[in-house]
């Protein structure tokens, strides 16, 4: 399955989830992994809030999302 999913993005957890809405809104399934809170439940930090938050889609959506992704960061 790992080979399934495309990373879309890297960055903030609000922002990855907020491009996650822009996802589910196109109807395109989403998982979104959050390393730094991973890590802090795990009994310690690592990593950045700035860069914490990964977005993954799944390969057959990935154009698709891209272009949801790309049309977002022109309007940013």
């Amino acid at each position: 399955m790992e080979n399934d999913l495309v990373n879309l993005f890297i960055g903030s957890d609000i922002e990855a989830n907020y491009i996650a809405s822009l996802l589910k809104d196109n109807k395109i399934k989403y998982i979104i992994r959050n390393s730094l809170e991973e890590s802090i439940i795990a009994g310690w930090a690592s990593g950045s809030p700035s860069d914490s938050t990964n977005l993954y889609v799944e390969r057959e959506d990935a154009e698709k999302a891209k272009k949801v992704l790309e049309e977002y960061l022109e309007n940013e």
